[in-house]
């Protein structure tokens, strides 16, 4: 387990982004991989993700900074729940 706090509220954004991708692509009867790349990690943490997700061989990305993530650590919403939802509909079109 981390047993770095200052990643903990950034780690469970993350899991939480991961989740509601997996759960967009579902009712378009989609399975996909979603993977993602710190941006700029430094000791006290990183500056952001960059977040892409690959279905069927297309792959798209969307780039969210630190406060962006953290702030989807209860539930996903904003700039982040807009990207995620242009990803899954450039994956399913």
């Amino acid at each position: 387990m981390d047993d770095n706090p200052l990643r903990e509220e950034f780690d469970t954004g993350l899991s939480k982004i991961r989740q509601e991708i997996k759960s967009r692509l579902v009712p378009h009867g989609l399975f996909g991989s979603v993977t993602q790349v710190d941006i700029d990690p430094t000791e006290r943490g990183p500056a952001g993700s960059k977040i892409e997700i690959m279905v069927k061989g297309r792959t798209v990305g969307r780039s969210f900074d630190r406060r962006q993530i953290e702030a989807c650590r209860l539930r996903v919403g904003g700039e982040v729940l807009a990207g995620i939802i242009a990803m899954v509909d450039e994956v399913s079109a």
